[in-house]
């Protein structure tokens, strides 16, 4: 028993991300049982299609440019010749659900680094049962992206901090990455390159005679990294630029984007894929943001984003899945924020541009999801900004409540602990909502 008692001791951290890991796997797998989703569900189907063209063509299919290659070629490992698809999807859902275990294994190793160990464990248990366990089970690339990406903002946010040559290489590959497993990051690497360029020029505590040496320093870290991105996706985008003229083209971008609905978009994406060529279509028929500009007052524009922004504000009002945790961080943040406004500022000012592009961030993409919300209202898209979301905010309430601590008698709690505890039981909702779906069968 005192072996036992030790080896627990020794290793209890790894034993319980283990076993959170397990209920996990399971609740998952027996979602993908009890709520089964047919490949028509999403866009299921398209990855599927996508995915076996790209195998039996031994990978020189080229795609539409409407999804991305990585989540797709994945999945062409996984296609075998001659199979249906129904055993396609059922084989392609289950390894998305794997693959999410082990995206939330690596996610635990980056908290770990981050935080103290149980909010570590408190910040792996919302990502699995808040997010993961509703989107695993669909085959949809956005589990992928949401690891993924949350790696390259890391990476970005740790760049504005204490930039490193070998730093702007990974960072420049993880981008990439992102970028190839869905075609959102460019508006956030863009806001970095701003904010690193003035961060460059911002007055600094070092000498007239080192100032020169240390901007061609930061400049070459910032080609570094767009350099490594541009590297990653060049055989990409190359192919892109001849069979459609730009290097960066994606019909959801490019058109999508500045339609008035969803029905609008696939219209005029069906008259394309008939056509064959926008040569066929008289200039003022092509989706822009010049066209959207012309036809639509500055009114209309701020009436679309704040609807957006409403909607997705209230999208998922639910006891179970994301909702309650947005909506906890937040109060957490506004009234620790509201009591010590002098720690924020002292706070923000330790990393003034870090800060401001986990702020910014976060807004941007909100912003572009409230103006996309007219066209798609899934919420896979809000969901990419979890990951970012919950880190800035764990930041901020962590550095705001230091030195707080409940006092139950001789017992004193640190706050970390109080609101690791509070997010774990709210994400036993999502455990035992599912589990009970998982039993009931």
């Amino acid at each position: 028993m005192s072996a036992v008692a030790h080896f627990f001791r020794r290793y209890r951290l790894a034993v319980i991300v283990l076993l959170i890991l397990g209920i996990y796997a399971f609740e998952a797998h027996a979602r993908r049982q009890f709520n089964p989703s047919p490949a028509s569900q999403g866009d299921q189907s398209a990855y599927l299609a996508y995915a076996q063209l790209m195998h039996d063509s031994g990978y020189s299919f080229v795609g539409e440019r409407n999804r991305m290659p990585v989540f797709t070629f994945l999945l062409s490992l996984i296609y075998r010749p001659g199979m249906t698809e129904t055993q396609f999807l059922e084989r392609a859902q289950a390894f998305n659900v794997n693959l999410s275990i082990l995206l939330l294994f690596l996610l635990f190793l980056v908290f770990r680094k981050l935080f103290p160990p149980i909010y570590a464990v408190a910040l792996l248990v919302i990502t699995a049962f808040g997010v993961f366990l509703y989107r695993a089970p669909l085959v949809q690339t956005e589990v992928l992206f949401y690891g993924v990406s949350f790696g390259a903002f890391l990476l970005l946010a740790r760049m504005l901090i204490a930039p490193r040559w070998w730093l702007a290489v990974v960072s420049g590959i993880v981008i990439g990455l992102a970028h190839l497993t869905k075609a959102s990051v460019l508006p956030g690497l863009a806001l970095w390159a701003v904010l690193f360029v003035a961060q460059s020029f911002w007055p600094r505590r070092t000498s007239d005679e080192s100032q020169p040496r240390k901007l061609w320093q930061r400049f070459g870290m910032l080609l570094l990294v767009f350099g490594t991105f541009l590297g990653v996706i060049f055989p990409y985008v190359r192919t892109s630029k001849q069979l459609y003229g730009q290097y960066f083209y994606n019909v959801n971008s490019t058109f999508v984007l500045w339609c008035d609905s969803s029905e609008e978009g696939w219209v005029f994406l069906s008259a394309l894929q008939e056509k064959g060529s926008l040569r066929e279509f008289p200039p003022d028929q092509i989706p822009s943001a010049a066209k959207y500009w012309r036809e639509h007052s500055v009114s209309q524009i701020v009436q679309r984003l704040a609807h957006g922004v409403g909607r997705l504000a209230t999208q998922k009002a639910m006891w179970t899945s994301y909702y309650k945790f947005f909506v906890a961080f937040f109060l957490t943040a506004a009234i620790l924020v509201a009591r010590q406004p002098r720690r924020l500022v002292r706070l923000i000012g330790e990393k003034p541009f870090a800060a401001a592009f986990c702020f910014l961030f976060c807004l941007l993409y909100l912003l572009l999801f409230a103006w996309y919300e007219k066209i798609i209202t899934d919420t896979r898209f809000i969901l990419s900004i979890f990951l970012p979301f919950i880190f800035s905010a764990s930041v901020l309430v962590l550095g705001l409540a230091q030195d707080r601590s409940l006092r139950l008698g001789t017992w004193r709690l640190p706050f970390a602990q109080l609101f690791a505890g509070i997010l774990m039981a709210l994400a036993l909702i999502d455990a035992g909502y599912n589990a009970y779906r998982a039993f009931r069968g």
